[in-house]
């Protein structure tokens, strides 16, 4: 059980992740090609999206981590 537990958390971590990443390159192209003259600097949206998808993804994987390693000792 634990096993696929582990498994369900990397998978969640690396969709957190691309969409991490996806959603950079989205809000870049947005940002400059879609609408030039928005009055909120880029970072804040960085940042707002960065809190979001970073500290799950990282979580899931810290966790992840930690019920392989566990199902490896036994």
């Amino acid at each position: 059980m634990k096993s696929v537990l582990a498994k369900i958390l990397f998978g969640i971590g690396t969709i957190l992740l691309i969409c991490f990443f996806g959603g950079l390159v989205y809000l870049y192209y947005d940002y400059y090609k879609l609408s030039p003259y928005a009055s909120t600097p880029l970072y804040v949206y960085n940042v707002i999206h960065g809190l979001i998808f970073l500290p799950p993804s990282i979580l899931c994987y810290i966790i992840a981590l930690i019920l392989r390693s566990k199902i490896k000792t036994k």
